[in-house]
């Protein structure tokens, strides 16, 4: 039962609507995949780790799964997403892979579903971007951009509802 409450709140927070997700900002496709609304906070120089977020719509037919994330200024990263553990409290745990349905969009946000890069070897400041390659099982490696937000910033705010 606790597992299932535990799969029940991960696929609650992977159902997010994009309208809730942060900026529009540039959309990148791959195959069926189109990955948008990427961000990360800013982070200071002695950080090891910092997530980033953002949303990925299967507009095709057919499953696919995010299995990878790779760049050269982190040693590693994860997928983590919050679930219910065998006592029912709510923990972060490390995800091998996340699933993407047909028709489906999935957000990653803060408190939420997110990718946390580790053991970062560079500072980003509000208003930098970096760059990022996600592996996909069916549809390959897609490099995409993210935007690095302030720490101040209001990420309630979305372009996608005109605010």
């Amino acid at each position: 039962m606790r597992r299932f409450l535990g799969a029940v709140v991960v696929a609650g927070l992977l159902s997010v609507a994009p309208a809730f997700a942060h900026h529009g900002g540039e959309s990148f496709h791959r195959g069926s995949l189109v990955v948008n609304h990427l961000w990360a906070h800013e982070n200071v120089r002695v950080a090891h780790a910092n997530a980033v977020y953002l949303t990925i719509t299967n507009e095709g037919t057919e499953p696919d799964r995010l299995i990878a994330i790779e760049g050269d200024f982190f040693t590693s990263a994860e997928l983590q997403a919050p679930v219910l553990d065998e006592d029912g409290a709510l923990k972060t745990a490390s995800l091998t892979a996340i699933e993407i349905a047909p028709g489906q969009s999935l957000t990653f946000q803060p408190g939420g579903v997110q990718i946390l890069l580790v053991g970062l070897q560079q500072t980003f400041l509000k208003g930098d971007h970096f760059h990022l390659v996600l592996v996909f099982e069916k549809a390959g490696r897609l490099e995409v951009e993210v935007e690095v937000e302030g720490r101040d910033h209001d990420h309630h705010h979305s372009d996608a509802l005109g605010s």
